[in-house]
């Protein structure tokens, strides 16, 4: 089995048979992730009679997100990455394409005023940081126009986190593949989060 871990937005925490379909999966709509998570995981694992050492791999959404949100799952995939466990990972605005969906677009609220924006078209991609205020200006009518939880600043989108449960193997099929621990994926430089100099 496989251990699947987000903590970008709220808790989603999965168990993955081998073949990528669901064994165990739950969403935690609970924003502080560090004093729930390890045991959601102890929780998932003994229900299935496994234990850590039993997995073969984790899973890891790393982004986008926060320090604080991002930093629970990545430090205890880090940990465990350390003891001789592989970490594939992802970033959750990837997750349409996944599926197959040639043509959407990804918004999280990114604080201080701004939201993240992930727009993918023809294979190509563009990111950006826009204004709270030009987001509610666009056109949002598309079911294509993602947010994991389905809602930024009142404006309803369609929720991502439906897609996980349905297309598991689309997912985590691909993800494998890459076979790659990606950075986290951080709505900021470190520099502009804190602004700190650059080079500390």
């Amino acid at each position: 089995m496989y251990l699947f871990l987000d903590s970008s937005f709220y808790i989603q925490v999965g168990l993955l048979n081998e073949d990528l379909t669901w064994a165990h999966h739950e969403l935690v709509q609970n924003k502080k992730g560090s004093h729930v998570l390890h045991s959601i995981i102890y929780s998932a694992l003994s229900e299935k009679g496994i234990k850590v050492d039993d997995l073969k791999g984790i899973f890891l959404a790393n982004g986008p997100g926060s320090y604080t949100g991002i930093r629970v799952a990545e430090g205890i995939s880090q940990v465990l990455e350390m003891e001789g466990m592989p970490v594939y990972s992802f970033y959750n605005f990837e997750v349409p394409a996944f599926c197959q969906i040639e043509e959407y677009d990804f918004f999280s609220e990114a604080f201080k005023g701004e939201v993240f924006h992930y727009q993918y078209k023809g294979g190509e991609e563009k990111f950006s940081l826009i204004k709270e205020e030009t987001f509610k200006e666009m056109d949002h009518s598309s079911d294509h126009s993602y947010h994991l939880d389905g809602e930024v600043l009142e404006v309803n989108l369609s929720r991502m986190y439906d897609l996980f449960k349905p297309h598991s193997v689309d997912i985590f099929s691909r993800v494998l593949k890459r076979a790659k621990h990606l950075p986290p994926y951080y709505y900021r430089p470190e520099e502009k989060e804190f602004n700190m100099p650059k080079g500390r």
